[in-house]
């Protein structure tokens, strides 16, 4: 991974934010997967834990009527920081900042694990606002969800 200095102020505030929110020190990278993306994570990367570490993936684009969309690939919030209020913080931060970008809406992909309950995020997103999106496989660990930002 490569880091990097902010895109612009408006994403070195957002960053700033985040590591007084998880008092846990945060970069941008630059990663080979993302290549779009703004990606935000641990600076102190543990590698050995990786639920130790803060992720925030997320990418703007155009929808189908040509209005942006803001689409959050990944948010993982550190284990210790779990069941705090640290993720709702987080994302409501992040929803206003896209709020102020013009977002109409933000799409994501929430995990569900049937073999273990404690690991779905569903809940957590649907708390924040989000319903399900327009399909979902039985059989698949990702559940579309959408959040309208009118």
């Amino acid at each position: 991974m490569q880091y990097l200095t902010a895109p612009n102020s408006d994403l070195e505030l957002l960053r700033v934010r985040l590591e007084t929110i998880l008092e846990h020190p945060l970069c941008f990278v630059q990663h080979i997967l993302f290549p779009s993306s703004v990606y935000i994570t641990s600076i102190e990367h543990n590698d050995e834990i990786e639920e130790e570490n803060f992720y925030l993936i997320y990418q703007i684009k155009k929808d189908r009527g040509g209005m942006p969309q803001a689409i959050i690939q990944f948010l993982q919030i550190p284990i210790r920081f779990r069941g705090k209020g640290a993720g709702s913080k987080v994302y409501r931060f992040l929803e206003n900042l896209l709020r102020a970008q013009n977002c109409y809406s933000i799409t994501l992909e929430a995990r569900v694990n049937s073999l273990n309950p404690k690991d779905n995020s569903v809940g957590f997103w649907g708390k924040q606002g989000f319903v399900p999106g327009v399909h979902y496989a039985f059989d698949d660990e990702n559940f579309p969800m959408v959040k309208r930002l009118q």
